[in-house]
């Protein structure tokens, strides 16, 4: 029966274990991060956050999910420099944002995450301090004779080197000294008379960026450990029903 056992869960095992090992780097690995801040300036000149609203100080939330590994993405990067990127389908980064009671997303159409350290350039000898991460998702299309754009930057900048790594994960930083922001714009117009129905420009202070998934090994020992719990359970069960 143990044998039994055994043979029944191994093939399992043995099957999720080399189907994470086999994508490695290259598997799609989803990061859901959050960006939380205080609006530090505002320009609603048509209320898409609350009419006549006083937007300064108030609390922001971006949910930005990024994939690593996109189909149809473009990478291009070195040893001090990261960029990925993709349209459409292909676009690895979306977000959105809650501001005022008003939910916007981003993304449908573009977006990137651009990365640069320079304390990791060979032979560096000017600002070999400077480090920063940026995402970007944008939404630009012309329909029924509006032209609209969309979209946000979140990032954090650093002279200092409180900012590190340019993998694609969740960044790794300090704050302070890292400076870490979000700049949102809502722009519609109409390709007739050039007038704006939609016009917001928002900045904001981000004071945290929370998140991210565990790394695909930490993901197999987790559902391998659940598989055995299970296991364990059953024997148990088994025993006092006897």
């Amino acid at each position: 029966m143990k044998t039994g056992k055994c043979a029944a869960v191994a093939p399992w095992a043995a099957a999720l274990v080399a189907s994470l090992a086999l994508g490695g780097q290259a598997s799609a690995t989803v990061y859901n991060l959050t960006y939380s801040g205080v609006v530090t300036s505002a320009l609603d000149s048509t209320g898409e956050f609350g009419l006549g609203a006083s937007l300064v100080g108030m609390a922001f939330t971006a949910q930005v999910i990024y994939d690593d590994a996109k189909a149809g993405a473009s990478y291009v990067g070195g040893a001090y420099y990261d960029n990925y990127s993709g349209y459409g389908a292909a676009n690895p980064v979306t977000a959105t944002i809650l501001l005022n009671g008003v939910t916007r997303t981003f993304g449908a159409t573009e977006g990137y995450d651009d990365r640069l350290d320079r304390t990791l350039q060979p032979g560096c000898t000017l600002n070999c301090t400077d480090a920063s991460f940026q995402q970007h998702a944008e939404d630009r299309f012309t329909k029924d004779g509006f032209y609209t754009l969309n979209y946000i930057n979140l990032g954090g900048m650093s002279s200092d080197g409180g900012l590190s790594g340019i993998a694609h994960t969740a960044p790794v930083f300090t704050n302070p000294p890292v400076d870490l922001y979000a700049y949102v714009n809502l722009f519609t117009q109409d390709t007739t008379t050039l007038a704006a129905t939609h016009s917001a420009a928002v900045s904001v202070r981000i004071d945290s960026v929370t998140g991210g998934v565990p790394e695909p090994q930490t993901w197999a020992l987790m559902l391998l450990g659940f598989g055995g719990a299970g296991s364990v359970l059953r024997r148990r069960r088994a025993a006092l029903a006897a």
